[in-house]
């Protein structure tokens, strides 16, 4: 019974570990100079090509991973599609809640919110000026993995952003699929309450 309990305990930290991972950005490593890492309709070798990576792209935003933590999905065009995780190395501090910047966004009504490695954020909305925050540090919720949470401020304004994993968010505008969904609540001087997703961005 004690095995069992200790194998169930490493197998939980394990998926906790892998989950973790994504979102995040990746840099493609292992591909020859002349060769291309492939971008696949499906986690398998076999699955139709759709797409190409550089034998040294970077910056690669990896949404999801599949059950096996062996493939890696990430947007290509209007979609999405997978990529080999043995050719995709993961750069360090790039997964939340440590991440140097991160993009949000939704539509009807289209808006968008940025926290900036400067700890700048800018919430923009269609026919209106941009406002500037000044943003805290991204932080999970007390004793849970997740959510994660960014405060900020302004004078006469305040911004509450949570994210939270979610392996299908959709912008509802294409087949791309993100690994967060946002809530983020304005009070002061506008009120304001929507939902989006979000997207991790080099820094």
């Amino acid at each position: 019974m004690f095995r069992y309990a200790l194998f169930c305990l490493a197998t939980c930290l394990a998926g906790a570990s892998a989950a973790q991972d994504a979102p995040a950005l990746y840099d493609v490593t292992g591909v020859a100079g002349d060769d291309q890492l492939n971008i696949r309709a499906a986690p398998e070798p076999g699955a139709a090509q759709i797409g190409t990576l550089a034998p040294d792209a970077t910056d690669i935003e990896i949404t999801a991973i599949n059950e096996a933590g062996t493939w890696g999905r990430l947007n290509t065009g209007e979609g999405s599609g997978w990529a080999s995780l043995s050719f995709l190395a993961m750069q360090p501090g790039s997964a939340m809640p440590d991440a140097a910047e991160v993009g949000c966004f939704g539509n009807e009504p289209f808006w968008s919110y940025r926290v900036e490695s400067d700890k700048v954020a800018t919430f923009s909305a269609l026919g209106e000026d941009p406002l500037d925050l000044l943003a805290g540090e991204t932080r999970r919720v007390e004793a849970g993995l997740h959510p994660f949470v960014s405060v900020a401020a302004a004078p006469d304004l305040q911004a509450i952003l949570v994210m939270t994993p979610d392996a299908a968010c959709s912008d509802g505008m294409s087949d791309r699929l993100y690994g967060l969904d946002a809530t983020l609540i304005l009070t002061g001087k506008i009120s304001r309450a929507v939902t989006g997703c979000c997207t991790l961005t080099p820094n």
